[in-house]
């Protein structure tokens, strides 16, 4: 009986682990800031390079056309320097764009734009079906940059009237 009770308190506590779970919105804070995202990459063992080198062709310039133009301020990507346990993420990739209605619009909507740097589209959809293929894991988050100097000082407590511009 008691191995039948930690076998159904097990499996409960694994469906809980698998469900996702929602911290606290930041309910308006650091809407008029820079919007920063992290996307996390977890590779097929052994095949980092492999991918690295199909994000660099096919995913890389549309990112590089992008910074150029002011649709993105900047695009980094990182690679995990620890494996503590398990290794969670190979890579993590750092865009940050402007705050929202100060970025540039591109004179190409996203298809078109890939459309312009890679004619050949058949290429381009192998490439990125390979890059995918080594992808084990991926998931993106969004960072709200929170200000410690405004009060209320909580992600509970709605902002109203928009973006506050700091007088100097």
């Amino acid at each position: 009986m008691r191995t039948i009770a930690n076998i159904v308190l097990s499996a409960f506590g694994l469906m809980a682990l698998a469900c996702p779970t929602f911290a606290q919105g930041a309910n308006g804070r650091g809407d008029c800031k820079p919007q920063v995202s992290i996307g996390y990459y977890k590779i097929a063992a052994g095949k980092q390079d492999e991918w690295l080198a199909l994000y660099k062709k096919w995913h890389y310039p549309i990112m590089k056309y992008s910074v150029e133009n002011g649709a993105v301020l900047s695009e980094h990507i990182y690679a995990s320097g620890t494996h503590m346990g398990q290794p969670l993420w190979d890579f993590a990739i750092i865009i940050t764009k402007p705050a929202p209605g100060e970025g540039k619009k591109l004179s190409y909507s996203r298809p078109d734009l890939i459309r312009h740097l890679f004619p050949d589209l058949k290429a381009y959809v192998a490439g990125e079906k390979e890059r995918w293929s080594l992808t084990e894991g991926h998931w993106d988050e969004q960072l709200n940059e929170l200000d410690p100097n405004e009060e209320p000082f909580s992600v509970y407590w709605p902002v109203d009237g928009g973006c506050k511009k700091v007088e100097k």
